[in-house]
């Protein structure tokens, strides 16, 4: 997904200043008069957090908002702002040299932090900095492909890391995968890698959460993908409330051209946010009886929610030649055909899991099964399977609609 030229974009900043002090408004703009930047509005007192809504209409780029008239008020405000709109800098300003309010103010979500006397060149540069930060506005939001197990230890995760691996190989775009399960995930170790900031990070600073901030907990692949990983250590973790998650998945699609989700065991407020993003919802289950009845299950949630668009049907360990269950009851008990047929190849599966080599960074009839999926999801055509003279096997490449024998 190449991004879109960014030649019309503006290079004016738009700036509203929430400054009770008067003396100090007229100072600051005076100091921002011969900067590329226009003062959208100016407000004499600080707003109440039913007035954010009224500041994002402005679409503005900065907020700059004075400490000093009530520091309290002032830091409630800071972050009102940063939890509603993750686009805008927010700068804090003051009369004092103060370690503990820069520090509160940053908490808070403040980028900036400016001293009186407000220099025209120390505005110049942290107008700079921000605008820096501005999210490309041409550039379409990215993809969100969410998988989704239909019970424990299908697989899903194996599934979703080489996918991401794969997707990020054959859309030379950029993809990052995020891990939900917060206690026991497994996509770093599947790649090979060790934690050290994770998703519960970025969720328990919702308030400081921006493109910078992200980047410092994301973990980067070989392969060129980006992980943002689940925690090294095991702890408990429950979002009590979506918000955190919903600006997290915003920036990621502002970021990256596709975000690949493991839902894990996410359940609650967390899975409904993922079903309500997700541009592609992988249901993956297995050729057993639990698995396709917790599938039949989900896919009625989904069909009475009218969030069953963009469904696709994973079947893993798929053996058409010795499983009990044929594809037809399958499809029969799920009423919707599956989209994709994963191969069962559990040693070499096995074997990736140990070594933290992913299989789509090698061949074998598991990975041109994912490598499909990631080309269907990227636009590039499919690759045609070998036909064999005689054979009644399993579809490794998982074409939908495709029946015919294939070579493993």
């Amino acid at each position: 997904m190449p991004n879109a030229p960014d030649s019309g974009r503006s290079t004016e900043l738009s700036v509203v200043l929430i400054v009770p002090i008067d003396a100090r408004r007229r100072a600051l703009v005076a100091a921002l008069a011969g900067s590329r930047s226009t003062i959208a509005q100016e407000f004499t007192s600080y707003p109440a957090r039913d007035d954010l809504p009224k500041i994002a209409r402005l679409g503005c780029d900065v907020v700059i908002v004075d400490l000093d008239d009530d520091v309290e008020q002032a830091i409630h405000v800071i972050a009102n702002i940063c939890s509603y709109t993750a686009a805008v800098t927010v700068m804090a300003c003051t009369g004092r040299n103060d370690f503990t309010m820069l520090r509160r103010s940053m908490e808070a979500g403040a980028r900036e932090f400016l001293i009186e006397p407000f220099l025209p060149s120390t505005l110049a540069e942290a107008l700079a900095r921000a605008s820096s930060r501005r999210p490309n506005q041409n550039k379409a939001a990215g993809k969100a492909l969410v998988f989704v197990p239909a019970k424990g230890g299908v697989g899903v995760t194996t599934i979703a890391l080489n996918y991401a691996v794969a997707l990020a190989k054959e859309s030379g775009a950029k993809v990052v995968v995020v891990d939900l399960d917060f206690q026991l995930g497994e996509i770093a170790p599947g790649l090979g890698m060790i934690t050290t900031f994770s998703v519960v990070d970025a969720l328990k600073n919702a308030a400081r959460l921006d493109r910078e901030f992200l980047a410092s907990v994301l973990l980067r692949h070989g392969s060129g993908l980006s992980v943002l990983a689940s925690p090294e250590k095991y702890n408990v973790f429950h979002l009590a409330v979506d918000d955190g998650a919903k600006k997290l998945f915003r920036i990621l699609r502002e970021e990256f051209d596709y975000v690949v989700v493991d839902a894990g065991t996410c359940h609650g407020v967390l899975q409904e946010t993922l079903f309500g993003i997700a541009d592609t919802l992988y249901l993956v289950t297995e050729m057993t009886f639990a698995s396709l009845r917790n599938a039949h299950r989900m896919i009625s949630y989904l069909d009475a929610t009218d969030r069953n668009r963009h469904l696709e049907v994973v079947v893993n360990r798929f053996n058409s030649r010795h499983g009990a269950i044929g594809e037809d009851s399958a499809v029969k008990a799920l009423a919707r055909p599956v989209s994709w047929r994963i191969p069962n190849v559990y040693a070499i599966v096995r074997a990736a899991q140990d070594s933290g080599v992913p299989l789509a960074m090698g061949d074998s009839a598991y990975t041109r099964a994912i490598v499909q999926m990631a080309r269907a999801a990227c636009g590039a055509p499919l690759t045609a399977p070998k036909k064999k003279k005689a054979s009644h096997g399993f579809n490794p490449f998982g074409m939908r609609g495709m029946l015919q024998p294939v070579e493993n």
